[in-house]
């Protein structure tokens, strides 16, 4: 798989083009890939340590953090928000560290980019893409990674995937070269010291990149302050095809390329959609790879007259004619066979899975499903769906029973079960859809 994987920030804007592998490939650092992995430089990232209920519904969860985190929210904004588990306290809470950003980042950054929602992989923030690296180099260990180029300042604190602590610094504009190194070490000291001294944070190991590590003055500075092991990373541990000077500069994109999922900042109904495109992307993949096996040994016998059939389905209607034209090739217990074969693969196509969510996209749209059963037979195809909804007023959840109900009119053959608990705010809808094979029609 290839990705172009960008940076924004301030002014700076670049990217590179990668293959994902084992290790990452350096392509081109003009964009040849339709998938984008994009970060951007937005210091004013929220933050908040909270505690949950342990709840499985994504649309309740929102809910809830959004009420938690209101002192910190801009009101009349949407966020949209990143979680991590940091402990259980409860049986029935957990502590979790929630980062959010105003989800028109996310569309402004679309504008900048002419892009569509479709190929966006990954939106994140730039600090956030420091993690992997510094996973890489450090391991299990608490690493202090301090990363500066001509327009910013990042630095996190973290242990493996574990986020401890960051902080995210633009620098003034037209900043002097020569001015660099000082501010490099007032933020790497004054940082280093808080995370030490009032969080303390046991710090272990040290990483410096970007511009940054090439300004030995400031190296020197760092190695005297700390009396740490200090790490540079090096492009050979990461990728393949690019020289160090290039991979300093792009540290950022590589960064994000090697970044997991969990860091997605992309609004929820665009993350939804992903996966309901991906899931479905899965069945057709699944349902076509049966077809293939189906027919291939009937495609590899007609290979030779293959050209003289439009579609090779009208052998159905057409295989009586030409029995005699072809009998030398084939006998009647083969036409038989493959008459069989057939019936099986109209039969697989009428009862596939993936053509209901294709004819009903207004339903799926609507459920938030938890659980998908289906039931194949020889005289129809059972599917049955649980979803399961929570509502923060009653008006909310009698708003979402009408528009239900005006759904389900519009399809046949749906039986439903709709189980609400008004004191919970709380609706489970179980559905049943038949769909008979067109033998018994």
């Amino acid at each position: 798989m290839k990705i172009y994987s960008v940076e924004i920030g301030k002014s700076i804007r670049k990217g590179l083009t990668i293959s994902l592998k084992e290790r990452l490939k350096f392509i081109s650092f003009d964009k040849k890939a339709s998938k984008i992995c994009v970060s951007i430089f937005f210091p004013d990232i929220v933050y908040s340590s909270i505690a949950l209920p342990k709840i499985e519904d994504e649309d309740t969860l929102q809910i809830l953090i959004k009420s938690r985190m209101s002192a910190v929210l801009e009101e009349g904004k949407e966020y949209s928000f990143v979680i991590h588990k940091r402990e259980d306290i409860s049986e029935n809470e957990s502590l979790f560290d929630v980062y959010g950003i105003p989800v028109d980042k996310f569309y402004e950054t679309l504008t900048v980019l002419g892009e569509n929602t479709d190929n966006i992989e990954l939106f994140t923030i730039d600090i956030f893409s420091l993690i992997p690296i510094s996973q890489k180099i450090c391991g299990d260990k608490i690493c202090f990674h301090f990363y500066g180029d001509t327009e910013k300042v990042l630095i996190t604190v973290s242990k493996g995937e574990e986020l401890l602590y960051l902080r995210s610094i633009p620098l003034p504009d037209f900043t002097e070269p020569s001015d660099l190194t000082n501010i490099y070490y007032e933020n790497f000291n004054m940082t280093y010291m808080f995370a030490v001294q009032n969080r303390r944070i046991n710090v272990e190991s040290i990483v410096i990149s970007g511009s940054s590590a090439s300004d030995q003055e400031f190296i020197k500075l760092c190695r005297e302050l700390t009396n740490l092991d200090l790490h540079i990373p090096t492009a050979d541990s990461f990728i393949t095809g690019i020289s160090q000077n290039d991979f300093m500069d792009f540290l950022i994109p590589v960064g994000t390329a090697l970044l997991k999922q969990n860091y997605d900042f992309s609004p929820p109904p665009v993350k939804k959609e992903k996966y309901f495109k991906k899931l479905s992307k899965i069945l057709f993949t699944f349902s076509i790879f049966f077809l293939v096996m189906l027919t291939a040994g009937i495609f590899s016998v007609y290979a030779d007259i293959s050209e003289k059939e439009h579609r090779f389905l009208s052998l159905k209607n057409s295989i009586q004619e030409k029995v005699r034209s072809i009998n030398n090739k084939i006998t009647k217990n083969k036409i038989r066979y493959y008459t069989e074969y057939i019936k099986h693969i109209e039969k697989s196509e009428e009862l596939n899975p993936v053509f209901v969510f294709d004819q009903m996209p207004s339903l799926f749209e609507l459920l938030d499903e938890k659980k998908i059963t289906i039931d194949n037979s020889d005289k129809k195809q059972i599917i049955q769906i649980i979803s399961e909804h929570q509502f923060s007023s009653l008006s909310e959840m009698l708003s979402f029973k009408l528009r239900l109900n005006e759904v389900l009119r519009n399809y046949k053959n749906i039986h439903k079960n709709i189980q609400e608990n008004k004191e919970k705010l709380s609706l489970r809808v179980e559905l049943r859809i038949e769909r008979e094979s067109n033998e018994n029609k």
